[in-house]
């Protein structure tokens, strides 16, 4: 354990937030048939990447709303319980949840707070939290990001990896605690613009990251380049089946990258 950080992994996983109340397709969110969803998700590709990462040295937070059916809880237990440090949170909205962190942040045993984040639908590499923490500065707000990932469309069954990605949202924050200051935490700003006064360390890390673009996401959709290589199957600690591909679909994929940069080409000319 080091002596300078504490490091958290935080995920929202079924929390009220304003202005959220429908998926891309028009469906709600936060009802039954979406949790079974997510559970299914979550169980497939999250809990195996942070099951698997290299070092254990960190506290998995993961949120839910206080109105959790005990059922869907028990099921959030059980799909965690070979992970060594977790902590299932109740929490009644987002504002509710940025108090608890922060609280729980604040109370660290050391100087520094680190605090990343990963999505319940996502996974993480498994050098992901070795990274982090390999490029650990005593530098108030630091924010370490991973440029490469990859993603997975499920429902086309396409895998396409991703080179540069900067601000995503598989970021995490350095923050130095002081007495009467008030941490922002990773979940504190949009991904896409860092808090004033922030500084960012991008990592060349291949497949430091999986996104898992399904018919519920918010709005997601897919791009990158092409990928076949099955290693990482199990780099993300997943089965085969977990990842099925489509050559058909992947093919029209790169089809039409390759006419829209033709298009564009053309109209810009």
């Amino acid at each position: 354990m080091s002596v300078k950080f504490t490091h958290y992994l935080i995920t929202r996983f079924n929390v009220p937030v304003k202005n959220w109340d429908r998926d891309k397709a028009g469906k709600p969110v936060l009802d039954d048939a979406w949790m079974l969803s997510r559970l299914e998700l979550f169980r497939r590709y999250c809990v195996p990447g942070v099951a698997n990462q290299t070092i254990k040295d960190f506290t998995w937070l993961i949120y839910c709303d206080t109105l959790t059916s005990p059922a869907f809880l028990e099921d959030i237990h059980q799909a965690i319980s070979d992970i060594p440090i977790v902590m299932v949170r109740p929490v009644q909205d987002f504002e509710a949840l940025m108090t608890d962190i922060r609280q729980l942040l604040s109370t660290a045993p050391t100087p520094f707070v680190i605090s990343s984040r990963v999505d319940n639908d996502d996974s993480l590499g498994p050098a992901y939290i070795h990274e982090v923490q390999k490029h650990f500065v005593e530098h108030d707000k630091r924010i370490i990001n991973f440029l490469r990932g990859v993603l997975y469309d499920a429902h086309r069954g396409v895998l396409t990896e991703i080179r540069k990605s900067h601000l995503n949202h598989y970021g995490s924050l350095i923050e130095e605690r002081k007495p009467g200051k008030e941490l922002i935490t990773i979940m504190g700003y949009p991904h896409g613009r860092p808090p004033e006064g922030s500084t960012v360390t991008d990592i060349d890390l291949r497949f430091a990251w999986l996104k898992i673009i399904h018919q519920r996401n918010m709005a997601s959709k897919t791009n990158g380049v092409p990928l076949f290589d099955n290693t990482v199957i199990t780099h993300f600690g997943l089965q085969p089946d977990d990842l099925p591909r489509s050559y058909l679909s992947t093919s029209v994929f790169v089809l039409r990258r390759v006419l829209s940069r033709l298009k564009r080409k053309i109209f810009n000319t």
